[in-house]
């Protein structure tokens, strides 16, 4: 091994550095790469032993120094193309291929040795200097041409290390961990106290210098040098808590801002041009995120406040300074905000006064690293609150957060609702025993959080967006890394709603400056993996499309996670424990955790029959249903049903022409009816409750958009084969009563929603039974009621309630069946005239516009679906309701309109808007409303009317 570095080793060159990171990169055991680097140290001079530790660890700078290379992807295979002379098409795909840019930089350089002309030798510190240069210089055009200078001056190997090197991670499987090892080894030192001295002096060049010279006890705390953050681990079940903590514990507020580490010291002479942190009443401060970075100037706001924190400059010496660790959180007066209002601050090196006024912050403490000259991370947790508190944090925006100790468990649920209640998002549990670990996450400190599960992953490509967004990158392919080792990327997914239109044009711009390579025709971009996102889902499931071999069912983005690295997102383990831990929970814990995403007919009986026991026989039943042909079967079945089966007190109501159970009009209508309990069928379901306090159980199919916390929603919506609502409660009903005999109404439904051709042995058996030609003829007339002028549909009710089959409806001469024949006429009197109407087209939008009192845009638009398949069809009928435009959404396309329809951004007001199926949606806007949602779709004025 020895004789390896001796044939290889010019330990001046930057040539040596790179063929000891080959060998190394050539050796799988630890011990054996920690000897060739300790090897390869032995012989390095002073200055050059300094820069390769550093660069073996994967830094430029030390880490107080706020220098940064500041070059993108994009930019270094400029350079790599030029300096070679390659085409860019040519290694793009070779980028793609190998995954590596250094690796490109060698496969390139090495087919242009012809032309490559003999260069003196770079040496470490030559190179120092250059990079140096490079940090200096402003403009993507200068540091690519300065880059491109550098590559000619190498041989191919140490283009292939320098690149890796600007990149961030020479990827030989040799972390700063590994490196801290490799020193201790070298010169016979606990690895303990290199590790100790590193996070001291925040620089692993400095730290072996010290090793060398026996100097280590000589170290002390350097400020202005991130710290790495100590994680938690995610916990859903209380009984985790009292496992790993059966003694006392601490519990404090989760805040949903972004972590920040706080560096104050009183100020003396320093280079201020390379160190961070900004100076205000003689003391330094800087902030830094969990990424590592600064981000002292965002928030210009905070600095004055933290700087008071230290004594005035007479009483204070030169080891007076504090390093504090927590959150930064958007705040009114005591009032935590939601992160939304935060984002808008992130990202900005210089913040407008306009911004400060409008988003004011506050710097939560929850920890302290270092105070009074003593450096505290091996304290135990108790001792560094203590400390803390001695600072009496309580200033505006500088306070200490909430913290409380607990005996056992029994009292969390409360403080978790109090915590929720003061705007954050849920509970922080600590060891009070527990040491400060700078970048692990373990058990000592455990995070509550009882939301939909979120995964942090990054995007590794972006393809341009529809509508509105069509000239942005908006559609996002994310992965995960495969372990806490192995960074390897492997995709799961791929989101395109969530964020604002100011971020998908912040985004979009970032993304076509980091392109790697543009695939079909520039509309799909391979990205340089950096953007990290916070994503929610409905589920987990197996697929072969990704190669992590699962995919995340409707994927939907929570927010940018400017403050998080790469390193920190979520691994494959992660992701098959989520996938482990819902196929173990019941079924009615599957379904809150998923937004209602049931997933058997049994698991949805077994909910419905639970929630049915619950109401007792003499209590106010009332059933809230849709007015079209499902909704109205599914209610009528319902009510019969609950009847049957001993309910006294069953009611049911249709709400109005907007078909919102959510309107106030609607929620006034059913508040009347006083409910002891409600149910809810077709109408969708979202987080907000209809009547706050009165159980609710959602019966559905469309996509669920949240449930009111306490109620339960039995949605079939995730079912590979999608039943409608009627169908679905027939099912349901089943377990309650004796409902045979209401399978042709429940089969009207189906015909209505699915069609007469719907997969369902049901529908066949009801055919076969009742005949498709009456059922067909009856499903027309219980449709017509709604679809008619008057809007009355509870007379089809009525009409169900009191006949027998679908016979008996077609060939009933009642009053009540005679007012749906003349509907009928009516609406086919409207259909004709619609007919008449033809398409404009903008983009992949055909728009048809209509005016009739009747409710036939879902017909027109189900009719052009089919002729213009290809298309996004939108019909508009501005007769249907005085003073606002309802419409129709349909496609054969593909294309998913309820995603299509909130990537518009149309901003939030009155109307509602994009409920629904993946291919079927629509809405009711205000006229102004509607006319803003014609031009994010690409109409011209003339569109309008």
């Amino acid at each position: 091994m020895e004789t390896i570095v001796e044939e290889l080793l010019q330990s001046q060159s930057f040539l040596g550095f790179a063929d000891v990171a080959q060998s190394i990169a050539a050796t799988s055991k630890r011990t054996e790469k920690a000897a060739l680097l300790g090897s390869y140290f032995t012989q390095l001079s002073d200055n050059d032993l300094v820069i390769a530790t550093r660069y073996f660890a994967g830094y430029i700078f030390p880490l107080r120094d706020q220098r940064s290379i500041n070059i993108g992807g994009a930019a270094i295979l400029t350079a790599i193309t030029t300096a070679s002379g390659r085409e860019k098409s040519t290694l793009q795909e070779k980028l793609v291929k190998l995954g590596d840019p250094g690796d490109v930089a060698y496969d390139a350089l090495n087919h242009n040795l012809e032309g490559h002309l003999p260069q003196p030798p770079l040496t470490l510190q030559n190179l120092a200097q250059k990079l140096e240069q490079l940090a200096v210089t402003k403009g993507s055009k200068q540091k690519i041409s300065l880059l491109t200078n550098l590559l000619t001056q190498t041989s191919p190997l140490e283009a292939k290390y320098l690149v890796k090197l600007l990149a961030g991670d020479l990827r030989i499987g040799l972390k700063e961990g590994a490196v801290e090892d490799a020193i201790a080894r070298l010169f016979k030192i606990p690895v303990a106290k290199i590790q100790w001295v590193n996070m001291l002096t925040g620089d692993i060049g400095e730290t072996a210098l010290l090793a060398r010279y026996q100097q280590l006890d000589s170290a002390r705390m350097q400020l202005f040098h991130p710290i790495k953050f100590m994680l938690a681990s995610p916990v859903t079940d209380l009984t985790e808590v009292a496992k790993q903590m059966p003694g006392e514990f601490a519990v404090e507020d989760k805040y949903d801002g972004i972590r920040a580490q706080v560096h104050i010291e009183p100020y003396f002479q320093a280079d201020d041009a390379i160190l961070h942190g900004v100076v205000i009443n003689n003391k330094r401060v800087a902030l830094f995120s969990r990424t590592l970075d600064e981000i002292t100037n965002s928030f210009p706001d905070l600095i004055e406040g933290l700087a008071n924190l230290l004594a005035h400059q007479s009483d204070i010496d030169e080891e007076n300074g504090l390093i504090l660790d927590g959150e930064i959180v958007p705040i009114q007066n005591e009032q935590i905000l939601p992160f939304q209002d935060l984002q808008k601050r992130l990202g900005r090196k210089q913040v407008s006064q306009e911004l400060l006024d409008k988003v004011p912050v506050a710097f939560i403490a929850y920890d302290i690293l270092y105070a009074q000259g003593r450096v505290l991370i091996n304290e135990p947790f108790a001792e560094r609150r203590k400390v803390l508190e001695s600072l009496h944090l309580d200033a505006t925006n500088v306070r200490c957060g909430i913290h409380q100790r607990f005996a056992d468990i029994s009292g969390l649920d409360a403080e978790f609702a109090d915590a929720r209640a003061r705007g954050n998002e849920g509970l922080m549990v600590k060891d009070l025993h527990s040491t400060y670990k700078p970048g692990r996450r373990g058990r000592e400190w455990l995070k509550i959080k009882r939301a939909l599960a979120t995964l942090d992953v990054v995007v590794t490509a972006a393809e341009v967006g529809t509508g509105k967004r069509s000239r942005f990158l908006s559609d996002y392919t994310f992965a995960v890394r495969k372990s806490e080792t192995d960074p390897t990327l492997l995709n799961i997914g791929k989101a395109y709603s969530g964020l604002t239109d100011a971020e998908v044009t912040q985004l979009s711009n970032w993304f076509r400056t980091h392109t790697l390579q543009q695939l079909e025709h520039g509309r799909v971009c391979i990205v340089e993996p950096k953007i990290v996102l916070e994503v929610t889902f409905d589920r987990v499931q197996p697929s072969a499309r990704h190669n992590s071999g699962y995919a995340l069912r409707f994927p939907r983005i929570l927010r940018i996670r400017d403050d998080k690295p790469v390193t920190e997102i979520d691994t494959l383990e992660t992701l098959q424990r989520l996938v482990e831990t819902v196929h173990q929970l019941p079924e009615a814990a599957i379904e809150a955790q998923t937004t209602g995403a049931t997933s058997t007919l049994e698991a949805a009986q077994a909910t419905f029959k639970t929630f049915v026991a619950s109401i007792s026989r003499s209590s106010q039943v009332v059933i809230l249903h849709d007015c079209d042909a499902d909704g109205v079967t599914a209610g009528v079945v319902l009510q019969l049903a609950l009847q049957r089966a001993g309910y006294e007190k069953v009611s049911r109501i249709i709400p109005d022409r907007e078909r919102n159970a959510w309107t106030n009009g609607n929620k006034q209508t059913v508040q009347a009816s006083a409910p002891d309990y409600l149910f809810v069928l077709d109408l969708g379901c979202q987080s907000e409750p209809i009547i706050p306090g009165v159980p609710t159980c959602f019966i559905d199919h469309h996509r669920p958009e949240g449930v009111p916390l306490g109620d339960t929603l039995i949605s079939a919506y995730a079912w590979e084969l999608i039943p409608n609502t009627s169908l679905l409660v027939w099912q349901l009903c089943q377990l309650i009563a004796q409902v045979q005999d209401l399978d042709w109404i429940a089969a009207i439904g189906t015909i209505s929603d699915l069609g007469e051709k719907a997969p369902f042995e049901e529908l066949a058996l009801a055919k076969t039974k009742y005949t498709a030609k009456y059922l067909k003829e009856a499903t027309t007339l219980i449709n017509a009621a709604r679809r008619a002028a008057d809007y009355n549909p509870e007379v089809a009710a009525r009409v169900l309630l009191s006949h027998t089959s679908p016979r008996d409806i077609v060939n009933s001469n009642s009053e009540l069946v005679e007012q749906l024949r003349v509907a009928r006429t009516q609406v086919k009197a409207a259909m004709e005239e619609a007919k008449k109407a033809a398409p404009i087209f903008a983009g992949n939008v055909a728009l048809v516009q209509i005016n009739s009192p009747c409710q036939i845009h879902p017909l027109i638009a189900q009719s052009w679906r089919t002729r213009i398949p290809k298309y996004i069809v939108i019909v508009a009928n501005w007769g249907y309701i005085q003073g606002r435009v309802n419409f129709s959404v349909r496609t054969d396309s593909g294309i998913n309109v309820l995603d299509f329809l909130r990537n518009l951004g149309l901003s939030e007001g009155e109307g509602s808007y994009g409920h629904g199926h993946d291919f079927a949606s629509g809405g009711s806007l205000p006229i102004e409303r509607w006319q803003q949602l014609l031009v994010l779709l690409g109409f011209e004025q003339s569109a309008f009317s």
